[in-house]
């Protein structure tokens, strides 16, 4: 064999792509909360409760002021960030400058990260009051809990719409209504009858072999069984998957995701991908979100 062709042999073709492993690309929460930008460490976010009318019984009756709840709920912002670095000599071995593709993998971990802070704020203690002097629980802040550990069942979606219904959520004015689930709830959901056969509805809810509405609740769907899953799973294998109005968690937005590729002149050849985001999320009203508790299979 000729040298020509032996080097050819032992020439190494690189592809002009990187493999993005199986991860979650974008935030999927972010079209189903309030958005707010805040400056300084801590926001408010201020609501108002219900107030009632009261008869008037005579004539030149004095006027007595009616009670209204006032509430301020803390939020606190978060600062969080990734810097990879690169090095020239990975960069000429490899044939491929990957800034690119690096800074397109940060920008995916600081989506993730947004529906993280949303979803720990679902059920997390809040902060209230004129100075946050007060802790109020997910229980005490009325927030429900349907439990569904003995089956994702269309009855079980339907006690979720009764808990709203009674507590004069969605009932005057449209609400939208959002569902956080993993693989095995949807499955579960694939089987009820009355959610998916067109004797019970006229919606076209099932697209593409997956369910993308349930009982009027956009369904979205988080992986159940990577490392770090989004719905937590306690020891005894209940995942708190949620419902909630798109109005029971507010973020606020500190600092929009910044990139920056920068040289590195304390480093050999070295430069960085370096992203930063600053944000906070809170729940609004204990009334507006429900934790689902389902059970994981194992």
């Amino acid at each position: 064999m000729a040298m020509e062709q032996i080097d050819n042999v032992m020439k190494t073709e690189f592809s002009d792509m990187l493999h993005v492993k199986s991860q979650q690309m974008k935030a999927r929460l972010r079209d189903s909360v309030i958005m707010k930008p805040i400056k300084g460490d801590v926001f408010a976010y201020d609501g108002i409760g219900n107030v009632e009318a009261k008869e008037i019984v005579g004539r030149h009756q004095a006027v007595a002021f009616s009670e209204l709840d006032y509430s301020r709920r803390k939020m606190s912002r978060r600062r969080f960030e990734i810097t990879l670095p690169i090095d020239a000599s990975d960069v000429r071995g490899t044939l491929l400058n990957p800034q690119g593709d690096y800074a397109a993998a940060c920008v995916r971990a600081m989506e993730r990260v947004f529906d993280r802070i949303v979803i720990e704020a679902l059920f997390a203690t809040v902060l209230t009051g004129r100075d946050f002097e007060t802790t109020v629980s997910f229980a005490t802040d009325g927030g429900l809990t349907v439990d569904a550990t003995a089956g994702v069942t269309y009855e079980k979606l339907l006690e979720a719409n009764e808990n709203f219904i009674d507590n004069e959520v969605g009932t005057d004015m449209p609400e939208n209504f959002i569902m956080g689930i993993s693989g095995e709830e949807h499955t579960a959901l694939m089987k009820e009858t009355e959610l998916v056969s067109g004797d019970y509805s006229r919606q076209y809810v099932v697209d593409k072999g997956q369910m993308q509405v349930a009982c009027g609740i956009e369904l979205k769907k988080f992986g159940g069984s990577i490392a770090r899953p989004m719905l937590s799973v306690s020891a005894g294998n209940v995942r708190d998957c949620f419902v909630a109005s798109k109005r029971g968690v507010c973020v606020g937005i500190s600092k929009e995701m910044s990139v920056s590729i920068d040289k590195r002149p304390d480093l050999i050849e070295t430069s960085q991908v370096q992203i930063v985001y600053e944000l906070g999320a809170v729940r609004t009203e204990g009334l507006l979100v429900q934790k689902f508790q389902t059970t994981h299979a194992v």
